[in-house]
């Protein structure tokens, strides 16, 4: 059976494994790495490449950025600002002399739950991976949705302060969705209603599962806002299901809370023209980038 090589590249690691044809993973490591510009990236994957040989059919990657995966081109590279209008399928390609697929980081994560995940047995879903920021992806009839661009799906973009997209140089964190779900933005509201310098993810929902009344508030607030979320997206696409991922989903109640707030928002309003979607947690949590990378690589190939 083949063997493909997929990495998961970060800014701070570049992941990455050796996998079969049916999303098994054989070998599995990671480098740090060292992408700040062409010369470092490659550099970066010559370390992969060094570690696990030649022994593969193909390359599959999971990067961010506007990403046109039938094409091989990085239009942008989210933090990896140098990334523009790249040929990053071609360049990376040539480092491990393999076919080689490029695919956005959130869409991947999609596309791992639309194979064998918490999409697999819906037609039309959307992933949402709560970490620093919102990333993810939707699915329509079985598909991962890139849109004309490859933009489709930059559900941090949803804008949640109206007047201040009509103010040039105002659209901050705080105007769109991302500045009021990820962990970037609940943590710090805790830290900032304990009266302390700084907290993290475990504080917070330790906290909450103790009855502290300022962890619920803050994720009574992130419930509400994730909810109003997906009801906005389920008005524009009417979709079967939300799947929960990311750092956050490690905490069972961070679904949970979604999901009761969505059911709050519909039986307020009886007659919405949409259905109420499901919501439930992602099936594969850190590995969903490498698995979704492999499946747009097995797309591509016709397998």
């Amino acid at each position: 059976m083949e063997r493909y090589l997929v990495l998961d590249i970060g800014g701070t690691f570049v992941k990455y494994a050796l996998m079969d044809c049916n999303g098994r993973f054989l070998e599995q490591g990671k480098t740090p790495a060292k992408v700040g510009c062409e010369r470092e990236m490659l550099g970066s994957l010559e370390l992969v490449r060094d570690a696990v040989g030649t022994d593969f059919a193909g390359v599959a990657i999971s990067m961010p950025g506007r990403i046109d995966t039938r094409r091989g081109w990085a239009h942008t590279g989210g933090a990896f600002t140098w990334l523009h209008d790249y040929p990053a399928a071609e360049r990376y390609g040539a480092v491990f002399g393999r076919p080689t697929t490029i695919a956005n980081d959130g869409k991947c994560a999609a596309r791992a739950e639309s194979w064998s995940g918490a999409l697999a047995d819906v037609s039309s879903g959307a992933v949402l991976v709560l970490g620093t920021g919102v990333g993810g992806g939707i699915v329509l009839d079985g598909k991962v949705w890139m849109g004309c661009s490859g933009g489709a799906g930059e559900l941090s973009w949803l804008v949640c302060d109206y007047p201040s997209i009509c103010e040039s140089g105002s659209m901050h964190v705080g105007s769109i969705w991302a500045g009021r779900i990820a962990a970037g933005a609940i943590v710090p509201a805790f830290a900032r209603r304990k009266g302390i310098e700084q907290a993290d993810g475990v504080m917070l929902f330790d906290a909450y599962e103790a009855g502290d009344e300022d962890a619920k508030a803050v994720l009574d607030d992130y419930a509400m806002w994730a909810a109003s979320g997906i009801v906005n997206i389920q008005a524009v696409l009417d979709l079967e299901r939300y799947a929960i991922g990311g750092g956050i989903s490690a905490r069972p109640e961070a679904t949970t809370l979604i999901a009761r707030e969505v059911d709050h928002i519909f039986s307020l309003h009886e007659y919405l023209p949409f259905s109420k979607p499901q919501i439930v947690t992602c099936k594969f949590g850190n590995e969903a980038n490498l698995i979704g990378a492999l499946a747009f690589h097995l797309d591509a190939q016709g397998s």
